[in-house]
């Protein structure tokens, strides 16, 4: 955990574009959105993967995700529903359960859809509004930070010192390309 906290730290921090950041924002979002355990959710986690991305911001906002998207489960269900009860949609239904390995994503399960598509319609905006997001922290919030005398007094804490060298390291791996 203490890695992961680093290496977003060190994303943030880096000269990393803005952008690598805000696209794991939204993958992030998207992949807390669909239920895990089918075949679209892992064709996505491998797209991230792939994909020039922040991998640590993308798993971080997934995981904080899937702590709050519980809540609105009925909101994503009764999306999916919406949309699976289209009648025009209904032989693109047939044809992709008839298609090998599409029935694999669950496409037909309520909350899959819903997540999906709410994961869809939310990727641009949330990408757009990330991008502002780290520039602000990087251009006003952490020099404040810096500065301040309870952040100076929070780094004495050894655990702190940890993450701190641990966003050192990985800093400094960002740097030298890896």
């Amino acid at each position: 955990m203490i890695s992961l906290i680093a290496k977003i730290l060190a994303a943030l921090n880096a000269n990393s574009r803005p952008s690598e950041v805000a696209a794991a924002a939204s993958f992030g979002l998207l992949l807390a959105l669909i239920p895990g355990g089918n075949l679209l959710w892992f064709a996505i986690l491998i797209i991230v993967f792939l994909l020039k991305v922040h991998l640590a911001s993308a798993l971080l906002i997934m995981v904080l995700g899937k702590l709050i998207v519980p809540l609105i489960d009925p909101l994503i269900s009764r999306l999916g529903l919406l949309i699976l009860n289209q009648e025009a949609l209904f032989p693109v239904y047939t044809q992709m359960i008839n298609t090998p390995l599409l029935p694999f994503t669950a496409f037909n399960n309520s909350l899959v859809m819903g997540g999906l598509a709410a994961g869809v319609l939310l990727w641009i905006p949330v990408f757009l509004l990330f991008i502002p997001l780290v520039n602000i922290y990087r251009n006003t919030l952490r020099p404040r930070l810096a500065e301040n005398r309870l952040v100076k007094a929070f780094q004495r804490f050894p655990i702190v010192n940890k993450i701190a060298k641990a966003a050192g390291k990985a800093g400094s791996l960002w740097k030298g390309g890896l």
